[in-house]
């Protein structure tokens, strides 16, 4: 099994460098490309051979400010004289968003957003509008106000316990006092 010494997070527009020795291969004869794909951004590497054996990759300032956040996979291919071209393995990494090119940065969770959705939709109907409205890529429509009270009570609920987790602050607390 291989270890792939490309760094598992990068963040847009940071220069990444990075080694790989790989002791069945020769740097001297053989050619060693990365190619990274996720988020609609695709980047092809090749690493400069060294002198005491292994390649260096490096991924450049504009390289790296033009992939996009989120998830991707790094595949590891190796060209040689005698064999061809031969597909080594995958590794997995994160292109982290630079906050320098960032206007907003969405830090609520999935419940708290869809609690705020329900809470604007509550508020419209309760204005007498039509029971219809979006959650995400989701169109819900006819939902009576019950119902959207239900899962607004479920996602307050939900969200008080994420957030007290390992607060040591509960629902129930019990004092005791004792005089001995």
């Amino acid at each position: 099994m291989i270890i792939w010494n490309i760094p598992q997070k990068i963040t847009q527009g940071d220069r990444i460098t990075w080694t790989q020795n790989l002791d069945e291969f020769d740097s001297a004869f053989d050619t060693l490309s990365c190619f990274l794909r996720g988020q609609n951004s695709a980047l092809d590497l090749t690493g400069v051979p060294l002198l005491l054996g292994g390649w260096e990759f490096n991924i450049l300032e504009a390289q790296a400010s033009g992939l996009n956040p989120g998830s991707y996979k790094a595949q590891f291919v190796i060209f040689g004289a005698h064999y061809g071209r031969k597909t080594l393995s995958t590794a997995d990494l994160i292109v982290l968003p630079s906050f320098e090119t960032l206007t907003t940065l969405e830090t609520r969770t999935p419940d708290e957003i869809e609690l705020e959705q329900i809470t604007m939709a509550i508020a419209k109907l309760a204005g007498g509008a039509v029971a219809e409205y979006r959650i995400g890529d989701r169109m819900m429509r006819y939902q009576d106000l019950e119902q959207l009270t239900k899962r607004q009570r479920e996602l307050r609920n939900r969200i008080a316990i994420v957030k007290n987790r390992g607060s040591g602050v509960g629902r129930n607390v019990e004092i005791r006092f004792s005089d001995g």
